[in-house]
């Protein structure tokens, strides 16, 4: 029989503090609330306080912390609700996520994840009562670790992925998963991971990438048929959710593609919209037209900033070059399979970690490229460009996602285990 691993100090010191503090936790939390510009009457969704009725019936309890990782159960919610009959209700920690519930799942419910407290997470599992807690990916907390176990609640982590947080405290992990029933990886090279961290070989499953089953960004084909009319024939290439961190360097890679090909076009889709403003100051002597504004592509316009939110299936459509963004930094990267999708030739900086197994896919077969610097981005343009083969390689890339594994389906068959009890 195993023996039960012991807590760790830190976490003892977490459960303490964070009850003895909890009055202060709460107001760090309320100030941080509204300076996110998120509305106030949802404050209390963070102190475990519904600010929606609970419908009857059965339900399951899916946190995924923001967009990237609330973007990819849209199809696993779809599937769940119609083959279960069950209510989901959706927890983020940022407003992007909630926005993308609320678009994306209308039959589900959106709250707040609770703050880390223990009178927050009891209101919350009290209130709610899920059948099911599962974890997307990451982003788990003592209290509603704990709590959940003691409300005999079976906890699910899904589609993990490296994690740097799980390598520094290792005890800490080993501690806090352990208590997960299952946990689904997207790799093998992830499941190791797990394997060495000391977790039970029989409570792991390596179903593929979720990500990978992501279904393809919506198109407004309106939209993209003015944008094509106005770039006509000239170069395009697209830096897709940029981060601070890579903005300096598609600058510096914008700069040699137009050295080289000066009718070449850049458009620019950050991840936040909100640093439009950082991104003009950055790109002071370039011709920038900005999306916000209604300000349409000129033949002199070089960079055009679409500085908007749930168009990226549309610029995908734009381009068959995508540099994605959050790999230059410390973000780890974004999903590949969403260019993928559209045929788009893919090139990333060196921080994919992310998504390191499904970057090295899309590079083993030529449908992608990791590049070291701005000038190494603005060479790999070029040379594309030049080439031509931008078609071509993203073809590549499109079959690689179309045959990839079915994660959604048997993710659905082991969460159903719990569904049929």
């Amino acid at each position: 029989m195993s023996k039960e691993p012991q807590m760790p100090l830190v976490i003892r010191i977490w459960l303490a503090l964070s009850m003895v503090f909890a009055p202060l936790i709460h107001l760090l939390a309320r100030r941080m609330h509204v300076k996110q510009g998120i509305c106030i009457d949802r404050f209390p969704e963070r102190l475990g306080i519904a600010t929606v009725p609970r419908r009857n019936g059965r339900w399951i309890w899916i946190h995924a912390a923001s967009l990237g990782e609330v973007g990819q159960i849209g199809q696993l919610v779809t599937d769940l609700q119609a083959s279960h009959a069950v209510n989901v209700i959706v927890t983020t920690v940022t407003e992007s996520g909630a926005d993308w519930v609320a678009q994306s799942l209308p039959n589900a419910v959106h709250q707040y994840l609770p703050i880390d407290t223990p009178k927050s997470v009891s209101l919350f599992l009290h209130n709610w009562s899920p059948e099911i807690a599962v974890f997307v990916e990451a982003d788990i907390w003592p209290h509603l670790v704990l709590k959940a176990v003691g409300y005999k609640i079976p906890l699910v982590l899904l589609n993990a992925r490296p994690s740097k947080s799980r390598d520094r405290a290792p005890k800490s992990y080993h501690y806090l998963l352990s208590n997960f029933q299952t946990i689904t990886c997207k790799s093998t090279d992830v499941m190791d991971g797990f394997l060495n961290l000391g977790i039970s070989h029989d409570r792991l499953f390596c179903l593929g990438d979720l990500r990978a089953t992501v279904p393809a960004l919506e198109v407004n084909p309106l939209a993209l048929v003015e944008l094509q009319a106005l770039f006509a024939d000239r170069p395009v290439w697209l830096a897709a959710s940029s981060h601070a961190d890579d903005e300096a360097e598609i600058i510096t890679a914008c700069q040699y593609v137009l050295d080289h090909h000066p009718t070449a076009l850049l458009i620019w889709a950050p991840r936040h919209p909100k640093r439009a403003q950082n991104i003009l100051d950055a790109a002071l002597g370039f011709n920038v037209h900005q999306r916000t504004k209604s300000q349409p592509i000129a033949k002199h316009t070089q960079i055009y900033l679409a500085d908007t939110l749930g168009e990226m299936g549309t610029f995908f459509s734009c381009s068959k070059i995508v540099f994605l963004g959050g790999s230059f930094g410390d973000e780890g990267g974004h999903n590949p399979f969403e260019p993928a999708c559209f045929g788009c030739y893919i090139l990333t900086g060196p921080h994919t970690q992310n998504h390191r197994g499904a970057v090295a896919d899309f590079t083993r077969i030529g449908a992608a490229a990791i590049v070291s610097d701005g000038v190494d981005l603005g060479s790999h343009i070029t040379q594309i460009i030049t080439s031509g083969t931008a078609d071509h390689n993203g073809e590549k890339g499109r079959a690689l996602g179309t045959a990839a594994n079915r994660a959604v389906e048997k993710t659905v068959a082991v969460l159903a285990t719990y569904l049929l009890t």
